[in-house]
């Protein structure tokens, strides 16, 4: 049985089934939605739980095992699996599927594992865990339930958040649930019933060294070149690396090229792409400095810093970063 996230809480009132299946590309709702099945099995008495990390070479006749296995303490348990590429292999279908087919009443088998796409849900293992039990798909929040998200987070957490707040946290983190949960998190450390600001989320998410990654893309939009060279190399030595200061730049260059090539012109584009007040200075100073031929040249910039970070280029990746700042800041390297 297929089931969808939003419905499991209303699923475990009825009670458990005795296996689950969560997959997909989202570690938080996926952390999240383990947590509320381990929940409930343990109020129903499934006090034990044997955990495996099914990658590499692993034996799957441990599974095998454990089902079988008489527990010393409890007499019913959790066999909890793990497989972050979602391809058990032959002998892991093999044993996945004699572990659903032949339940073991005593025992609750969860499996969590990566996207699995449409061929592997097609594979016997996965029609046998659909026909024993529940399965979940796990997909990434889209940008318009990103807001609805966050609120209830802020909600569960005690908290308050303006609109405008909400946003920008949107903009900065990117869709990235789990770094979006851990910058909520911190402000919890203000007390019950603190209200979240624009002005909270400019100054605090991105850490607390001595530069950020937004300080420097903020920077760079205003055409302040040298001083921008010096954050960049400021961040290098206070351990940051450079995808994460990449992923930033792309992000913002995206932003950029959609502002630019509005067919009603800049400040449409600034409107229909929601830029806090605050930016759209920054933006509206690189839009002078850039044209839609320039931005995508960045963006191609970009592409070719990440083959660098991965290896694929022998460049270095740092100079790479130098020269698509400059260029962002309307003072290209000839």
């Amino acid at each position: 049985m297929r089931i969808k996230p939003d419905q499991l809480q209303n699923h475990l009132t009825k009670g458990l089934a005795g296996c689950y299946m969560v997959h997909g590309d989202e570690p938080l709702l996926q952390q999240e939605i383990c947590d509320a099945i381990r929940t409930k099995a343990r109020q129903e008495g499934f006090l034990e739980r044997d955990l495996f990390h099914a990658e590499g070479r692993f034996d799957w006749q441990q599974i095998t095992a454990s089902d079988q296995a008489m527990s010393l303490f409890s007499s019913r348990k959790i066999i909890e699996i793990r497989m972050p590429n979602g391809k058990p292999g032959k002998e892991g279908s093999a044993a996945l599927s004699l572990l659903v087919s032949q339940p073991n009443p005593d025992n609750l088998v969860l499996i969590s594992s990566g996207k699995i796409d449409s061929k592997g849900q097609s594979a016997k293992w996965f029609k046998a865990l659909d026909t024993a039990g529940v399965c979940m798909a796990i997909f990434p929040l889209e940008a318009q339930h990103m807001g609805g998200w966050i609120n209830n987070r802020v909600q569960k957490l005690g908290l308050k958040i303006t609109p405008d707040a909400c946003q920008l946290l949107t903009q900065r983190t990117e869709g990235n649930l789990l770094a979006t949960a851990q910058e909520l998190e911190k402000f919890t450390l203000n007390g019950a019933h603190f209200e979240i600001t624009a002005e909270h989320i400019d100054a605090d998410v991105g850490g607390l060294a001595r530069y950020s990654n937004y300080q420097l893309v903020d920077t760079a939009l205003t055409g302040q070149a040298s001083h921008s060279l010096t954050m960049l190399y400021g961040l290098k030595e206070e351990g940051t690396k450079a995808m994460e200061i990449l992923w930033v730049l792309s992000r913002e260059i995206r932003l950029l090229i959609n502002v630019i090539n509005h067919p009603q012109g800049v400040e449409a584009g600034l409107k229909q792409e929601r830029v806090w007040e605050k930016r759209k200075g920054y933006l509206r100073a690189a839009a002078q400095n850039h044209n839609s031929h320039s931005a995508q040249d960045m963006l191609q910039q970009c592409e070719a810093i990440d083959e660098c970070v991965k290896g694929v280029s022998k460049a270095n990746a740092w100079d790479l970063l130098s020269g698509l700042i400059m260029q962002l800041a309307g003072k290209p390297i000839r």
